[in-house]
Protein backbone atom coordinates (compact mmCIF):
# COMPACT_ATOMS: atom_id res chain seq x y z
CA UNK A 1 0.00 0.00 0.00
CA UNK A 2 2.64 2.46 0.94
CA UNK A 3 4.54 1.61 -2.39
CA UNK A 4 1.65 2.22 -4.50
CA UNK A 5 1.30 5.19 -2.38
CA UNK A 6 4.68 6.59 -3.05
CA UNK A 7 4.62 5.43 -6.79
CA UNK A 8 1.47 7.39 -7.40
CA UNK A 9 2.76 10.33 -5.65
CA UNK A 10 6.13 10.11 -8.33
CA UNK A 11 3.96 9.88 -11.27
CA UNK A 12 2.13 13.21 -10.23
CA UNK A 13 5.51 14.96 -9.89
CA UNK A 14 6.21 13.77 -12.76
CA UNK A 15 3.37 15.30 -14.67
CA UNK A 16 3.13 18.53 -12.82
CA UNK A 17 6.91 19.08 -13.71
CA UNK A 18 6.12 18.38 -17.27
CA UNK A 19 3.70 21.06 -17.17
CA UNK A 20 6.46 23.57 -15.55
CA UNK A 21 8.27 22.72 -18.32
CA UNK A 22 6.41 22.13 -21.88
CA UNK A 23 3.08 23.97 -20.75
CA UNK A 24 -0.39 22.90 -21.09
CA UNK A 25 -1.60 21.25 -24.43
CA UNK A 26 -3.55 24.23 -25.50
CA UNK A 27 -0.41 26.52 -25.10
CA UNK A 28 0.84 26.74 -28.63
CA UNK A 29 -2.58 27.53 -30.10
CA UNK A 30 -2.57 30.38 -27.25
CA UNK A 31 1.17 31.79 -28.18
CA UNK A 32 0.35 31.75 -32.12
CA UNK A 33 -2.19 34.60 -31.86
CA UNK A 34 0.18 36.95 -29.36
CA UNK A 35 2.92 36.24 -32.02
CA UNK A 36 0.66 37.35 -34.91
CA UNK A 37 -0.22 40.23 -33.17
CA UNK A 38 2.98 41.46 -32.26
CA UNK A 39 3.88 41.05 -36.09
CA UNK A 40 0.99 43.06 -36.73
CA UNK A 41 2.31 45.68 -34.55
CA UNK A 42 5.77 45.33 -35.98
CA UNK A 43 4.56 46.37 -39.27
CA UNK A 44 2.67 49.45 -38.00
CA UNK A 45 5.90 50.29 -37.06
CA UNK A 46 7.61 50.36 -40.01
CA UNK A 47 5.27 52.60 -41.55
CA UNK A 48 5.17 54.93 -39.17
CA UNK A 49 9.19 54.40 -39.77
CA UNK A 50 9.06 55.25 -43.36
CA UNK A 51 7.26 58.26 -42.65
CA UNK A 52 9.88 59.38 -40.31
CA UNK A 53 12.59 58.78 -42.95
CA UNK A 54 10.73 61.04 -45.46
CA UNK A 55 10.55 63.47 -42.90
CA UNK A 56 14.13 63.20 -41.33
CA UNK A 57 15.74 63.63 -45.06
CA UNK A 58 13.97 66.75 -46.24
CA UNK A 59 15.30 68.05 -43.15
CA UNK A 60 18.77 67.09 -43.85
CA UNK A 61 18.68 69.22 -46.80
CA UNK A 62 18.89 72.29 -44.72
CA UNK A 63 20.75 70.88 -41.96
CA UNK A 64 23.90 69.06 -43.71
CA UNK A 65 24.22 66.93 -40.02
CA UNK A 66 21.27 65.36 -40.11
CA UNK A 67 22.55 63.44 -43.10
CA UNK A 68 24.66 61.07 -41.60
CA UNK A 69 21.44 60.23 -39.19
CA UNK A 70 19.60 60.12 -42.46
CA UNK A 71 21.87 57.00 -43.69
CA UNK A 72 21.35 55.34 -39.96
CA UNK A 73 18.10 55.68 -40.02
CA UNK A 74 17.45 54.06 -43.58
CA UNK A 75 19.80 51.43 -42.31
CA UNK A 76 17.61 50.35 -39.52
CA UNK A 77 14.43 51.00 -41.33
CA UNK A 78 16.00 47.95 -44.07
CA UNK A 79 17.15 46.21 -41.29
CA UNK A 80 13.53 46.27 -39.85
CA UNK A 81 11.84 45.64 -43.46
CA UNK A 82 14.02 41.67 -43.07
CA UNK A 83 12.82 41.27 -39.69
CA UNK A 84 9.37 41.76 -40.58
CA UNK A 85 9.44 39.69 -43.26
CA UNK A 86 11.14 36.62 -41.69
CA UNK A 87 8.50 37.27 -38.77
CA UNK A 88 5.45 36.95 -41.12
CA UNK A 89 7.13 33.56 -43.02
CA UNK A 90 7.03 32.46 -39.41
CA UNK A 91 3.53 33.26 -38.71
CA UNK A 92 2.36 31.78 -41.78
CA UNK A 93 4.28 28.31 -41.51
CA UNK A 94 3.47 27.80 -37.84
CA UNK A 95 0.04 28.51 -38.52
CA UNK A 96 0.22 25.26 -41.40
CA UNK A 97 1.83 23.20 -39.15
CA UNK A 98 2.03 24.39 -35.41
CA UNK A 99 5.18 22.87 -33.68
CA UNK A 100 5.71 22.04 -30.09
CA UNK A 101 5.52 24.13 -26.85
CA UNK A 102 9.07 24.54 -26.98
CA UNK A 103 9.81 26.21 -30.28
CA UNK A 104 7.12 27.95 -30.01
CA UNK A 105 7.67 29.65 -27.25
CA UNK A 106 11.88 30.07 -27.99
CA UNK A 107 10.54 31.80 -31.29
CA UNK A 108 7.91 34.00 -29.34
CA UNK A 109 10.78 35.12 -27.34
CA UNK A 110 13.30 35.60 -30.06
CA UNK A 111 10.73 37.65 -31.84
CA UNK A 112 9.82 40.13 -28.97
CA UNK A 113 13.50 40.83 -28.66
CA UNK A 114 14.15 41.64 -32.03
CA UNK A 115 11.17 43.84 -32.06
CA UNK A 116 12.73 45.66 -28.83
CA UNK A 117 15.64 45.65 -30.06
CA UNK A 118 14.75 47.42 -33.47
CA UNK A 119 12.21 49.66 -31.27
CA UNK A 120 15.17 50.90 -29.25
CA UNK A 121 17.78 51.71 -32.44
CA UNK A 122 15.12 54.18 -33.50
CA UNK A 123 14.74 55.79 -29.81
CA UNK A 124 18.67 56.31 -30.07
CA UNK A 125 18.71 57.58 -33.30
CA UNK A 126 15.49 60.38 -32.41
CA UNK A 127 18.08 61.37 -29.53
CA UNK A 128 20.53 62.33 -32.43
CA UNK A 129 18.23 64.20 -34.11
CA UNK A 130 16.85 66.02 -31.14
CA UNK A 131 20.20 66.98 -29.56
CA UNK A 132 23.13 68.38 -32.06
CA UNK A 133 26.19 67.63 -29.82
CA UNK A 134 24.74 63.63 -30.20
CA UNK A 135 24.72 64.05 -34.11
CA UNK A 136 28.15 65.70 -34.02
CA UNK A 137 29.79 62.73 -32.38
CA UNK A 138 28.17 60.80 -35.15
CA UNK A 139 29.70 62.64 -38.22
CA UNK A 140 33.02 61.32 -39.90
CA UNK A 141 36.11 62.37 -38.27
CA UNK A 142 34.66 63.10 -34.82
CA UNK A 143 37.36 63.57 -31.98
CA UNK A 144 37.37 59.43 -30.93
CA UNK A 145 35.67 56.30 -32.20
CA UNK A 146 35.14 55.93 -28.32
CA UNK A 147 32.89 59.40 -28.68
CA UNK A 148 30.70 57.37 -31.27
CA UNK A 149 30.46 54.14 -29.79
CA UNK A 150 28.60 56.64 -27.16
CA UNK A 151 26.41 58.73 -29.61
CA UNK A 152 24.16 54.98 -30.81
CA UNK A 153 24.58 51.78 -29.86
CA UNK A 154 25.72 48.80 -31.61
CA UNK A 155 24.03 47.93 -34.95
CA UNK A 156 20.67 45.61 -35.02
CA UNK A 157 21.48 42.23 -33.79
CA UNK A 158 21.15 39.31 -36.59
CA UNK A 159 17.79 37.82 -37.43
CA UNK A 160 17.01 34.99 -35.08
CA UNK A 161 14.43 32.33 -36.18
CA UNK A 162 12.76 29.21 -34.65
CA UNK A 163 16.14 27.55 -34.07
CA UNK A 164 17.38 29.90 -31.91
CA UNK A 165 18.73 29.35 -28.50
CA UNK A 166 21.47 31.09 -27.43
CA UNK A 167 21.18 33.68 -25.04
CA UNK A 168 18.33 34.85 -22.89
CA UNK A 169 15.01 36.56 -23.19
CA UNK A 170 11.29 36.97 -21.72
CA UNK A 171 8.27 36.39 -23.28
CA UNK A 172 6.36 39.78 -22.37
CA UNK A 173 2.70 39.84 -22.18
CA UNK A 174 1.32 41.37 -25.88
CA UNK A 175 -0.48 44.03 -24.10
CA UNK A 176 2.78 45.51 -22.97
CA UNK A 177 4.24 45.04 -26.93
CA UNK A 178 1.36 47.42 -27.81
CA UNK A 179 2.39 50.17 -24.72
CA UNK A 180 6.04 50.03 -26.09
CA UNK A 181 4.60 50.52 -29.93
CA UNK A 182 2.13 53.33 -29.77
CA UNK A 183 2.52 54.96 -27.15
CA UNK A 184 4.92 57.59 -24.75
CA UNK A 185 7.29 57.71 -27.74
CA UNK A 186 8.18 61.24 -28.89
CA UNK A 187 7.28 61.48 -33.25
CA UNK A 188 10.02 63.02 -35.59
CA UNK A 189 8.33 66.10 -35.99
CA UNK A 190 8.84 66.47 -32.52
CA UNK A 191 12.15 65.32 -32.33
CA UNK A 192 12.95 67.83 -35.51
CA UNK A 193 11.21 70.89 -33.13
CA UNK A 194 12.80 70.58 -30.55
CA UNK A 195 16.37 70.15 -32.59
CA UNK A 196 15.46 73.47 -34.04
CA UNK A 197 15.09 75.57 -30.64
CA UNK A 198 18.10 73.89 -29.18
CA UNK A 199 20.02 75.41 -32.28
CA UNK A 200 18.18 78.71 -32.23
CA UNK A 201 19.31 78.71 -28.63
CA UNK A 202 22.71 77.83 -29.20
CA UNK A 203 23.06 80.79 -31.84
CA UNK A 204 22.04 83.78 -29.32
CA UNK A 205 24.56 85.53 -28.23
CA UNK A 206 26.08 85.47 -25.10
CA UNK A 207 24.91 88.53 -22.66
CA UNK A 208 26.94 89.56 -19.73
CA UNK A 209 25.39 90.78 -16.36
CA UNK A 210 21.97 88.01 -15.97
CA UNK A 211 19.07 87.63 -17.65
CA UNK A 212 17.12 90.18 -18.96
CA UNK A 213 14.23 91.78 -17.27
CA UNK A 214 11.82 90.49 -19.74
CA UNK A 215 13.09 87.14 -19.42
CA UNK A 216 12.94 86.84 -15.38
CA UNK A 217 9.41 88.35 -16.04
CA UNK A 218 8.41 84.92 -18.08
CA UNK A 219 10.14 82.87 -15.55
CA UNK A 220 13.24 81.78 -18.29
CA UNK A 221 16.44 80.46 -16.90
CA UNK A 222 20.08 82.70 -17.59
CA UNK A 223 21.70 81.32 -20.71
CA UNK A 224 24.46 79.11 -20.52
CA UNK A 225 27.66 80.72 -20.62
CA UNK A 226 28.24 80.22 -24.47
CA UNK A 227 27.43 77.02 -26.68
CA UNK A 228 30.08 74.88 -25.73
CA UNK A 229 28.21 74.74 -22.56
CA UNK A 230 24.51 73.75 -23.82
CA UNK A 231 26.08 71.30 -26.39
CA UNK A 232 28.10 69.62 -23.65
CA UNK A 233 24.54 69.23 -21.09
CA UNK A 234 22.52 68.05 -24.33
CA UNK A 235 24.80 65.63 -25.05
CA UNK A 236 24.85 64.24 -21.27
CA UNK A 237 21.19 64.18 -21.60
CA UNK A 238 21.13 61.97 -24.54
CA UNK A 239 23.57 59.35 -23.51
CA UNK A 240 22.14 59.32 -19.67
CA UNK A 241 19.89 56.25 -19.33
Amino acid sequence: MVRATVAVVAAAAVLLSGCRTYGRYDAQEKMLPEMRQSVQLFASDLERARADLDLLRQAAQSDSALRVVAEEYDRAVERHEEILDENQQLVDRFEENLPDYRRMHRTLGATLSEHRAARNRYRSLLKAVRYPSVTQRMAPGADSARAQRRALPDSLPQARDEAYTEGRYFVAPIFYERLQSTTGEMTMRQALAERRQRRSQQGRPQRRGGASEGEQRRGLPEPASGSAASDTADGEAATSP
